[in-house]
């Protein structure tokens, strides 16, 4: 080891985005253990509450900052950092150790960039560089051009074969990425991108429909280099490798093609340099025998994360100590603690990845490519193909986790085949049900005949299942991983009918340990996955023990927080003597990494697989508290078959808080405020109660999360057309309609219920007014942001929850206060997204006081007000999804968060604008706001108008700000056909931020969506909030420096 290494700054990869999610999380925490290991003072700078890399437990010295140089320079003084590992914060870490040398902080402060040098980075980062190198040392890799905004005009004739693969350098999850078919999509592309940008695109020559194939490498600093296991994506190129469906090992290659990609691996990864892991991508024809070198990741990354979980090799943890001079060859294997981390690892299973997409959040087209739109997946493993594939799409938590005939018309299913989507993989399914053949599917599709023919066996299979009888080949349906569900849905058999019939039969999984070795060495961990075979490696010990539920694939509502949870929960169990358990299947995660629980089962999160984990290890208690939505829909039936095993609030409770209609009658009898309402079972039930209440309403629906299918309606034909959908999505399910508040203020309460009392942990109050989904939310939690007697009232009517609801364990409490009135929003018996945040602003850990409080031990806590302020600020995907409005509302639509701390709110506040990364020198700001907002967005005009800033008005709001004496320029909407319109302002002068709020008919086409889209495309900061808009520009203008400080010192 270097022994030079004194302290190692770590930086974190921010908050959860399309690209970078949970994975990062899971590799910087290996990252900090591991340096922790060595001695060495580990020091993290990462601006995301909701990771588990951000506890005191995990580094030495927590700064929860925002991720840039100013950040950066302030720790190196303070702290005295003498080396930064940038590696396991994900292009965020790279793009800013890149930045920093340019800057050269690092060299004024002697600092060690540990892992690849930035020279290395630069080379792979950098297209034109890589490409370069790669010629050189006799690599294929396919023609590539590189144009700037001064000569692109000028190089474009000179480019004659199309398609292309348009990318931008030190991009993420090929954010941007598009594939362009003509010159004149290539113009139109450059002409907008570099009237927003100054840097260059890239331009490669097609490769779609080639195999694409991954290798996961580590390179130690004598240059040794293995292969920790390859992989084969499902979907040809031209799909995203995060986007894609991927099995490892490859399962159609050659051995000569697989020896000669391993080959062409290890010599790049020399060639570049790199130090620790990395991953290369390759496109393979294989009817010409001849491959491609596409890129090259020199970091941990997805494929990282993914390759770990699916061989069992602590690629971060190992990939760090590499970074502080060890070698391979001196690096012991901590799963089997026997062999050296040189071997490479040897895999007698396989595992299936298929992400999970969030089209059921958004309306937009449902085609997937070269630039990420997944937000989480999921692996399945089993001991063949078709098990492992079906175990994934268990786990995706989706309503085609059933496979089944999806589409009446053959045309329908073909098409979905045809364009990539992210249903393709069930219109095979769909299409092999209706006859059409393996050939032609894989014409169709890209797919290789191998998998569609491995599809078709399950297929054959499903077919035999027949209405009303438990199936007689149940054991060969169980070892092709056809669910309990399924069987259920073709039967017409409850599922845990079959569930006890198997249990009772006999007819359950043993459990297979993932060991790096194959069996061939023994394994010092238990992580596991079931199969349905003879032998079993799963040793049950008799010690008291826990199983705690997981939350699956990340997606939008139910993300890392509940990994946070899951984690955090399992450490409690195993301080206090229980053999703690996990189930997972999200390989992203730091819950599934091999060493954090007692036993690891890498398994679907679903009914059956629980209650084959429960019947195995029969535990004292199941913990669902931390798997958000998913687990509190299986609590009945964990139930059903386990009885009061359930720790926490029990399952007849959740229901009558998850069935709102049964709830909002609780609280009215409790005399608690709600806001008024009606219950509906049918479109005439709803025509007849709807006149007894004003609009505009809010529908909700029962037993779901992010506010999923929830709406403002202003409208009464809206109205009834949202709830007759609603009807048809969710037959049988009443509909709740209830008053919308306006101008409210909502907050969230975050609380502890034990057999004596309940302790509030947080309160949270939201900057924007009530009806934009808490997660969307920006937050604030801090000295003062509720008075006396609000808390008193807060405290009691929590009180009354925990009473009336029997509460145990973790909850949430959502409240609206309007003209001094607190009404009750909505209950959550369980862990929230904002326990993270609450915890690492107060300094406390809620989680473990709830997982007391569930078995019986009173928490010796009580309510303390924070000494600092502190404020949760979500990150949105809209750039992905250029189709989609980006106004806020009920349903939840952001994909992660960042936290912003200081001593005061706008020191907080002035973090907020670093988190947006904007360089806010207000030179000209639009504003155009509804008739309600008026009178705020004149507060505002006046504000920037006193520092010379060019305001911008449409007609309304401009003759608002004339009248009350605050000067601007007025520009027409689109529809006005006028000069000087938005469109032209957006496109051709300089403007800084647009302050855009909808108008009360949003959901039809109005000028406002084609604004905030404009926006979005020409990277303009866009503001549709008019309370956000004003603390945002008062802190802009009055922007004081805030202190860089370690987490405790806000306490």
């Amino acid at each position: 080891m270097n022994s030079d290494i004194k302290c190692t700054l770590v930086i974190g990869s921010g908050p959860i985005v399309i690209g970078q999610a949970a994975e990062f999380d899971y590799s910087g925490s290996q990252a900090c253990l591991a340096l922790k290991e060595e001695g060495i003072k580990t020091v993290l700078l990462n601006s995301n509450p909701a990771t588990i890399q951000t506890d005191r437990e995990i580094a030495d010295r927590v700064y929860i900052e925002p991720v840039d140089p100013e950040s950066v320079l302030a720790i190196i003084k303070k702290e005295k950092i003498d080396s930064i590992l940038p590696s396991t914060g994900g292009q965020v870490g790279l793009n800013l150790v890149i930045l920093l040398e340019r800057l050269g902080i690092l060299s004024s402060y002697n600092i060690k960039v540990l892992g690849t040098p930035v020279t290395s980075i630069e080379i792979a980062e950098d297209r034109k560089k890589f490409f370069n190198l790669m010629k050189k040392i006799g690599e294929p890799v396919i023609e590539s051009y590189t144009l700037t905004k001064n000569d692109y005009r000028d190089l474009m004739p000179g480019i004659k074969k199309y398609p292309l693969i348009l990318r931008t350098g030190f991009s993420l999850g090929g954010s941007g990425g598009v594939i362009i078919k003509n010159v004149k999509e290539l113009s139109d592309y450059c002409d907008d991108y570099f009237s927003v940008h100054d840097d260059m695109v890239e331009l490669d020559e097609s490769l779609l429909g080639l195999k694409e194939i991954e290798y996961e490498m580590m390179r130690d600093n004598n240059g040794n280099c293995i292969s920790i296991c390859n992989m084969e994506n499902l979907d040809p190129m031209g799909v995203h490798t995060g986007e894609s469906i991927v099995t490892t090992p490859s399962l159609t290659l050659s051995n000569d093609s697989y020896q000669k990609l391993r080959t062409s691996a290890i010599h790049v990864v020399n060639e570049i340099g790199v130090i620790g892991s990395c991953n290369i991508q390759f496109a393979l024809d294989q009817e010409k025998d001849e491959y491609y070198i596409v890129e090259v990741n020199p970091r941990t990354s997805r494929s990282s994360a993914l390759a770990s979980k699916a061989s069992g090799y602590p690629i971060a943890r190992v990939s760090t100590k590499i970074a502080v001079g060890y070698n391979l060859n001196e690096i012991k294997n901590p799963v089997t603690k026997n062999t050296y981390a040189a071997f490479e690892p040897s895999m007698d299973y396989i595992t299936v990845k298929i992400p999970r997409w969030p089209f059921d959040k958004f309306s937009v087209k449902r085609e997937i490519g070269i630039e990420m739109k997944s937000i989480g997946e999921a692996m399945g493993i089993g001991r063949i193909f078709e098990e492992a594939l079906m175990k994934a799409i268990s786990s995706l938590d989706i309503k085609q986790s059933i496979p089944m005939r999806l589409f009446t018309s053959p045309e329908k299913t073909i098409e979905l085949m045809k364009v990539p989507n992210d249903l393709r993989l069930f219109a095979i399914f769909d299409g092999l049900f209706q006859g059409i053949g393996v050939d032609k599917i894989s014409e169709l599709s890209g797919y290789d005949k191998f998998f569609i023919v491995k599809i078709k066996n399950i297929v054959d299979a499903m077919e035999t299942i027949k209405r009303g009888v438990i199936p007689e080949n149940m054991e060969n349906l169980k070892m092709l991983g056809i669910s309990d569900e399924t069987i259920s849905y073709y039967t017409g058999i409850p599922q845990t009918e079959i569930i006890k019939y198997r249990i009772e039969k006999k007819i359950v999984p043993v459990y297979k340990n993932i060991d790096t070795c194959s069996g061939e060495f023994n394994a010092d961990t238990t992580y596991l996955y079931s199969a349905y075979d003879t032998h079993n490696d799963n040793r049950i010990s008799n010690k008291k023990k826990v199983i705690v539920i997981g939350s699956g694939p990340n997606r939008i509502s139910q993300g890392v927080e509940f990994d946070y949870g899951a984690v955090k929960s399992i450490l409690s169990l195993r301080s206090m003597g229980y053999e703690a358990i996990m189930v997972n299947s999200n390989p992203e995660t730091v819950s599934t990494d091999f060493d954090i629980s007692d036993k690891l089962y890498f398994e679907p999160v679903t009914l059956e697989h629980i209650s084959n984990i429960a019947s195995a290890e029969k535990p004292e208690g199941i913990i669902i508290q931390f798997s958000g939505q998913t687990g509190q829909n299986m609590a009945s039936g964990i139930s059903e078959i386990f009885n009061n095993i359930i720790l926490g609030t029990k399952p007849e409770d959740i229901y009558r808080i998850e069935e709102r209609t049964i709830f909002s009658k609780t609280l009215r009898s409790l005399g608690i405020k709600q806001p008024d309402f009606i219950e509906a079972s049918n479109i005439n039930e709803l025509e007849e109660k709807i006149k007894g209440i004003s609009l505009p309403v809010i529908i909700r629906s029962s037993f779901i999360i992010g506010g999923r299918a929830m709406d403002i309606i202003y409208d009464y034909d809206i109205l009834v057309s949202r709830v007759r959908e609603l009807f048809i999505e969710r037959p049988g399910s009443p509909v709740l309609v209830s008053s919308y508040l306006k101008n409210a203020t909502e907050i969230d309460v975050d609380f502890i219920s034990s057999a004596e009392k309940s302790i509030i942990a947080g309160i949270s109050v939201h900057i924007e007014e009530a009806g934009t989904h808490s997660g969307d939310a920006t937050m604030v939690l801090g000295p003062g942001v509720v008075d006396s007697d609000t808390l008193e009232q807060l405290k009691e009517i929590v009180e009354k929850m925990r009473q009336n609801f029997n509460l145990s364990g973790l909850s949430n409490l959502q409240l609206a206060i309007k003209d001094s009135e607190i009404y009750v929003i909505e209950l959550n018996a369980r862990s929230s997204r904002s326990v993270p945040f609450v915890s690492k602003a107060t300094g406390i850990n809620w989680i473990d006081s709830g997982v007391k409080a569930m078995l019986g031990i009173e928490p010796d806590l009580k309510y303390s007000e924070p000494a600092s302020f502190f404020i949760k600020v979500p990150v949105f995907p809209f750039k992905r999804f250029r189709d989609m409005d980006v106004i806020l509302g009920p349903e939840m639509k952001s994909t992660g968060e960042a936290m912003c701390c200081g001593k005061t709110f706008q020191e907080a506040m002035s973090k907020v604008i670093r988190i947006m990364k904007r360089d806010f020198k207000l030179n000209s700001v639009i504003i155009t706001v509804n008739d309600a907002d008026k009178n705020e967005a004149i507060k505002i005009g006046r504000k920037l108008a006193a520092k010379n800033v060019k305001i911008y008005a449409t007609p309304g709001t401009y003759n608002a700000m004339k009248d009350a004496g605050v000067k601007s320029n007025v520009v027409y909407r689109v529809k006005d056909l006028r000069s000087p319109g938005i469109s032209e302002i957006i496109k051709n002068e300089d403007i800084s931020m647009i302050i855009n709020t909808p108008s009360e008919s949003y959901g039809s086409i109005r000028d406002g969506f084609s604004i905030r889209n404009l926006g979005i495309k020409k990277d303009i900061p866009l503001i549709t909030n008019i309370r956000f808009a004003s603390e945002l520009v008062d802190s802009i203008l009055h922007e004081k420096k805030a202190q860089v400080m370690e987490l405790t010192e806000y306490y």
